[in-house]
């Protein structure tokens, strides 16, 4: 009996889901098809009927992260302009998002990429134009000092502020880092830095 659409769809979300946790602690180079797919608790010949290879699913994996993790479609549920990105830069920069067991690629594999392919550096760089995309839409500053230089300052400050988190030893400094990346980030959105 062929499988259904459905099955397909959930097969290709756990080997998404697998490959980014597993990319996330390991890096590109360091995760073989056959870890990805065993995380999943899948055979690797169904890898093939998703992805053309593992940079594709590489790729894919980081594209589709939004939608994997949940965090748009539960987190940000009903809010617009201020209280969005005050939760965007609350949430990103927390201790529970630095912990989270698949985290934003865009802070987790900033190294692994920028020394990656360019289809997979092209990637990156879209997910992080739609960050930046979304929070200037939500912003709630005046068009006269609205703008996406701005915008782009404080997310690349959140993603800065979680890949240096996660890289430290010293709990108290991370605390002390994300609460002066929140701070600051808090400023420049409301147009006071």
């Amino acid at each position: 009996m062929p499988l259904t659409k459905e099955h397909k769809q959930k097969s290709r979300e756990k080997i998404l889901i697998s490959a980014l946790a597993l990319f996330s602690k390991r890096g590109f180079d360091r995760v073989s098809i056959n870890d990805v797919m065993q995380h999943a608790g899948l055979t690797r010949g169904a890898f093939y009927a998703h992805f053309e290879s593992k940079e594709d699913l590489y790729a894919q994996a980081i594209s589709n992260w939004p939608e994997q993790s949940g965090i748009v479609k539960e987190y940000f549920k009903g809010l617009r302009g201020k209280e969005f990105v005050a939760k965007a830069i609350n949430g990103y920069l927390s201790r529970n998002h630095l912990n989270q067991a698949i985290p934003c690629p865009l802070a987790s594999l900033v190294t692994d990429v920028a020394n990656n392919n360019e289809k997979i550096r092209e990637v990156y760089t879209d997910v992080y134009n739609k960050l930046v995309t979304v929070m200037n839409k939500e912003s709630t500053l005046s068009e006269s000092k609205k703008n996406d230089d701005m915008m782009m300052a404080v997310t690349a400050m959140m993603v800065g502020g979680v890949a240096v988190g996660r890289a430290l030893v010293d709990p108290d400094l991370t605390d002390r880092l994300l609460e002066s990346c929140r701070s600051v980030a808090h400023l420049l959105v409301e147009g006071e830095a």
